[in-house]
């Protein structure tokens, strides 16, 4: 796939590459389940019908949707797995469902603007995602000494997180479950990993959570994949508060190694790389 800023502000325009007749989902899980966790992952960006549309296509029999005050996640259960998938930063927001329920400023966007591959209206339009990720003071999390985290991205997946343990207490209780994001996602898979023994944390492009996660971290692994030289991975500034990663680095690059700032972000070309 070129390049293109429609792939890097608007990920809910472009179908994932998993959502084909080509693409058998098992083989996949088992030979190439990076890529599968970057698909679901991208999946996140859409709105509530479309992802369980994709997600059924992809052989899941339930699908949870949460969307509370512009925090996003969906719960995917199969007989004998289940993924859980938060949706990261997105700042040109897709037309979704409830298009008629939004003020009149945001309506006017999404039938001026929405059809560009960059709308220029979201350049000064701070939406929930984007004052989530400037809230980089650290807090205590719940209320543990010494584990402080980013309090925008806490605030995030306090709005949905006892829908979702609902959901996982009375749905996948005994079957082992993953869980995802991108970005700011990626952020709230890792929160979500300090507080439920998940088998896996997957993320991408996830920015610097905290400090001394370690020590409230239940999951049993987490990998955090960086394409190129994405920026996102770089804030906040290690010096800023003391953040720090989280898990275990894997870094992927295209095919001829060549980075950009502006494109090694989009969970697409994390999705195109981890497929190669």
């Amino acid at each position: 796939m070129s390049k293109s800023l429609e792939a890097v502000f608007s990920p809910h325009k472009l179908t994932p590459s998993i959502i084909s007749d080509d693409m058998d989902f098992e083989h996949l899980w088992n030979t190439k389940q990076s890529f599968v966790f970057s698909s679901i992952a991208h999946i996140a960006y859409f709105h509530e019908l479309k992802v369980d549309t994709f997600m059924t296509q992809l052989g899941a029999n339930k699908i949870f949707f949460y969307d509370i005050k512009g925090a996003q996640a969906f719960l995917s259960i199969w007989e004998n797995k289940a993924v859980l998938s938060f949706r990261g930063t997105q700042p040109i927001e897709d037309k979704g469902k409830h298009h008629h329920q939004l003020g009149f400023f945001r309506r006017f966007r999404i039938k001026y603007f929405l059809h560009l591959p960059l709308d220029p209206l979201s350049l000064i339009y701070l939406n929930n995602d984007i004052l989530a990720d400037l809230k980089f003071i650290p807090t205590s999390f719940d209320g543990m000494d010494k584990v402080n985290v980013h309090t925008g991205f806490l605030g995030e997946i306090d709005k949905i997180w006892n829908n979702i343990l609902k959901d996982i207490n009375q749905h996948a209780k005994d079957i082992p479950i993953w869980v995802t994001g991108h970005s700011l996602g990626g952020a709230m898979a890792t929160l979500a990993g300090m507080r439920h023994n998940f088998v896996e944390v997957i993320t991408f492009g996830e920015p610097r959570v905290g400090f001394h996660l370690d020590k409230a971290f239940k999951s049993k692994s987490h990998t955090r994949y960086v394409n190129g030289d994405d920026p996102v991975t770089k804030l906040p500034p290690e010096l800023l508060f003391g953040y720090d990663h989280h898990g275990e680095a894997k870094h992927i690059s295209d095919k001829d190694g060549a980075t950009n700032i502006v494109y090694d972000h989009s969970i697409i070309y994390y999705s195109e790389n981890l497929y190669e």
